[in-house]
């Protein structure tokens, strides 16, 4: 991009720049909605949870590839897991491990399935 004339750097601090602004407003809204501020608004494993949709789906964490729906596959697999596990009575901090491992294992397959496409000359 560079090559094309393009000021990557000014895109990067401008896309930071508008990313904050739009999480700003987010927190407005927030202590608009609930009357307060509260610091611990937020917070939780919804990031874990969206990277994790996102991996699961075949969003690959290297770059290149991904589509929306495949990311919507992997909320629904997910919402699967956490449901499942919700019903059966696993306690919380389980969850969280058996989600991380999930992803840890889709991590794993994802990095091994590139190198060995690289190694075929297919990446």
């Amino acid at each position: 991009s560079r090559r094309a004339g393009i000021n990557v750097t000014m895109i990067r601090v401008s896309v930071f720049g508008i990313a904050g602004a739009f999480a700003g407003a987010g927190g407005l809204f927030l202590a608009s909605k609930i009357a307060t501020a509260n610091q611990g608004a937020g917070t939780g494993d919804l990031l874990m949870n969206s990277i994790a949709a996102a991996v699961i789906g075949g969003v690959s964490l290297f770059g290149g590839r991904g589509r929306t729906w495949h990311a919507l596959l992997g909320v629904l697999v997910i919402s699967s897991i956490q449901n499942g596990l919700a019903l059966e009575g696993v306690a919380s901090p389980v969850q969280y491990m058996i989600t991380g491992a999930v992803l840890l294992a889709t991590v794993v397959i994802d990095s091994v399935t590139r190198k060995t496409q690289k190694s075929a000359g297919r990446a």
